[in-house]
């Protein structure tokens, strides 16, 4: 490489001799006024700029030509720079020439990329390419293809042969796009899909990159428009189902009654018949709470089904009903990893006895979420009744239940090795008595998340409860919503200031929080050895802090707005 710098111009030969001589310890610059250095984000943004203007035609042999020697010049710069950072490392090159080098790099990949003979490559190979940028592309995957689809015609016969490009729907609207989506979902044709209903008004203004991309799989997202009826919920669902045996996910979210029972129904029927044998994931989400009170729930006449007939699913793992009716008796629910109930009144949910049973068949359970929803409250005839062991269970939700009924729920298992507990809306009442039977249960709890929980404020409830949370001793992030204030004075012991409760306690998600409490928390944190590293704020508390409150915290801390259903990177590290 070093004999072709014979064949660079003089302004570009007598720029390497530049770089060439920082070899020597006394040389710290090329420059001894440096130009202005462009961030890697306008070098970036100047060759989008390139690509944009470019024609895309047949080249010329001249115009290959000259392609070919600019961009070995800009090879040629590339590697005498990368050889100058290895003679001189560990130090670094000048800011000005880690700029040049990152210039040179991409102009010559760019010139690379220009003359690849890509349409050469076997289809089998080029195949495999398409289906990496398409997956790729989790930002706009809906862009991504169709521009591969636009690019050529051997590029659009490849892709639309592909069936895993295509099970990747969004239907939604009406009009084209919901002739765009069932195009999509005919290119599927046998690959296993993922389907997603969205009853949302509000999805329709959704970007095309705002859909669950949870499973890493693929996603059909079926938008149902404001004004769509049961009828229209049906005719839909007969057609989808028509692939139900390739369905491996499920996901429907609804806004009233019937769509709901129309898709229990359906479900009933074509289940048996035709047999889910890759559904892997289902979720029924029914909001309309605009007339149901949570803490005194009730429902209209509903005459609960069976799910999917009563046909065993031999692959569901994930099941999750919110504010639907299933007939728990003649359901077939066994080998679950998630079991998520939300806003099931007494008269639909599980007697006792079968809730239990459902929980044993589920011996590798990862996750249970109960939200106003469980077993009914038989507290008499469950007393000589061993808790239900869930060795493997690592996420509890327990949430919106009377401190009666919390205890209760609690003695129904033993969850030792939950890593991710969450206790929401318990208050109303003195829970101090719910936190007493919680102390230990819990010993490898890490992520613990506490909304809205009220308990005893004097000195006995307070010191129970930092005994409660010294029975999490490797808890080490916090989500902490509308609480008293007096849960931040649960991390000190009075007695004992220098040794902090939690000590490994480092990431903290607030959220509805007085501004002045949590400074004083963080300051007291640091001031007795246990400092933060970490604090998440939502946006309504970033809007509530004063500017020298930020700044105070940010002299503790690293700080950070957290959107609202975002997932931090520590919570999926302690998710692993």
């Amino acid at each position: 490489m070093s004999s072709l710098v014979n064949f660079l111009n003089p302004s570009d030969q007598e720029f390497i001799a530049r770089v060439a001589a920082l070899r020597s310890p006394d040389v710290t610059a090329t420059h001894p006024n440096p130009p202005h250095i462009p961030s890697p984000q306008s070098i970036s943004e100047h060759f989008g700029r390139i690509v944009a203007r470019w024609d895309p035609h047949p080249f010329t042999p001249q115009e290959r030509q000259q392609i070919r020697l600019e961009g070995l010049r800009y090879l040629v710069i590339a590697r005498q720079i990368e050889e100058v950072q290895r003679d001189i490392y560990p130090r670094q090159l000048p800011a000005e020439v880690r700029a040049q080098l990152v210039f040179a790099r991409q102009s010559y990949m760019l010139r690379y990329f220009r003359l690849f003979r890509i349409n050469d490559l076997p289809t089998e190979i080029l195949g495999n390419i398409i289906r990496f940028v398409v997956w790729d592309s989790m930002k706009r995957p809906v862009d991504a293809r169709l521009r591969i689809t636009w690019t050529c015609h051997r590029w659009r016969e490849i892709a639309i042969e592909d069936s895993t490009l295509w099970n990747a729907v969004w239907f939604r609207g009406s009009g084209p796009q919901l002739d765009r989506a069932w195009a999509w979902f005919e290119r599927a044709r046998s690959a296993p899909l993922d389907v997603r209903i969205d009853g949302d008004p509000e999805a329709d203004d959704l970007d095309d990159e705002q859909f669950d991309t949870e499973t890493a799989m693929t996603t059909v997202n079926l938008t149902s428009e404001p004004n769509m009826t049961d009828a229209d919920m049906r005719q839909m669902l007969i057609r989808l189902f028509s692939k139900l045996a390739t369905i491996r996910m499920l996901i429907v979210v609804v806004d009233e009654w019937k769509s709901a029972l129309v898709v229990l129904e359906l479900l009933g029927t074509f289940g048996p018949t035709s047999g889910v044998p890759m559904l892997t994931r289902f979720e029924l989400h029914r909001g309309g709470l605009k007339n149901e009170h949570r803490k005194s729930l009730t429902w209209p006449h509903v005459i609960p089904q069976p799910f999917l007939g009563g046909v065993l699913p031999p692959t569901l793992s994930y099941l999750s009903l919110n504010g639907v009716p299933i007939d728990w008796s003649g359901s077939v629910l066994q080998n679950l990893t998630t079991f998520d109930i939300r806003r099931l009144p007494a008269t639909h949910s599980p007697d006792v006895h079968r809730f239990r049973e459902v929980l044993m068949n589920c011996p590798r359970l990862q996750k249970l979420s109960m939200d106003g929803a469980g077993p009914k409250f038989e507290e008499e005839n469950t007393e000589h009744l061993p808790p239900v062991e869930l060795p493997h269970l690592r996420t509890l939700v327990i949430a919106d239940f009377s401190r009666q009924y919390a205890m209760f729920l609690f003695s129904l298992i033993s969850a030792t090795a939950v890593n991710d507990l969450t206790l929401m809306n318990l208050c109303g009442d003195d829970y101090l008595p719910l936190f007493l039977q919680l102390h230990s249960a819990f010993p490898k709890v890490r992520l613990l998340t506490t909304y809205s929980i009220q308990f005893d404020v004097g000195p006995q409830g307070l010191a129970a409860m930092t005994r409660w949370l010294d029975s999490m001793p490797n808890l080490c992030y916090l989500r902490v919503a509308n609480v008293a204030n007096q849960f931040f004075g649960l991390f000190f012991r009075r007695d004992n200031l220098g040794n902090p409760v939690s000590p490994h306690l480092t990431v903290v998600d607030c959220q509805s929080i007085e501004p002045a409490i949590l400074l004083q928390w963080a300051n007291d944190r640091k001031n007795f050895g246990t400092p933060l590293r970490k604090i998440y704020i939502s946006e309504e508390l970033g809007a509530r802090l004063t500017s020298e409150q930020i700044s105070e915290l940010t002299g503790l801390c690293t700080l950070a707005k957290l959107p609202r259903g975002t997932t931090t990177p520590e919570e999926e590290a302690l998710s692993l």
